[in-house]
């Protein structure tokens, strides 16, 4: 049996200014498995959200890695948009956190792990 390989879109602006705590930010919008996936090929994971696993129980403050907390100010120098996180919702699997920003704060959704959004990852160090 073949082991099924993830085809992830190839960094390509990693000269680009990142907040610190960020590296290899994608270009391209992505599932959740290939966000993952692609975090690890650049030595990274997706950043973690603290505190929660469930969109409903998710408090103002809960820190994300790099992306300060929820409800804080948007991390400088990273593009607007959507990106994956690393923490599943326990009580509705197949759904992953999202974190979002549309010109404000840091929000948080949660998402079919079948959408598609950003990577940006976080070193290994971090956990």
């Amino acid at each position: 049996m073949l082991a099924t390989v993830l085809a992830v879109p190839v960094m390509t602006f990693a000269a680009d200014p990142l907040p610190a705590g960020f590296i290899a930010p994608s270009e391209s919008k992505m599932t959740w498995n290939q966000a993952k996936t692609y975090c690890e090929q650049q030595g990274g994971r997706l950043p973690l959200i603290d505190g929660s696993d469930n969109i409903d129980t998710a408090k103002k403050d809960h820190s994300i890695d790099g992306f300060g907390a929820v409800g804080g100010p948007w991390p400088t120098d990273l593009p607007n948009g959507s990106y994956w996180t690393d923490t599943g919702d326990t009580l509705n699997p197949g759904h992953s956190w999202c974190v979002v920003h549309t010109g404000g704060n840091v929000s948080i959704y949660a998402f079919e792990k079948e959408g598609t959004h950003r990577a940006v990852c976080v070193p290994q160090a971090n956990k």
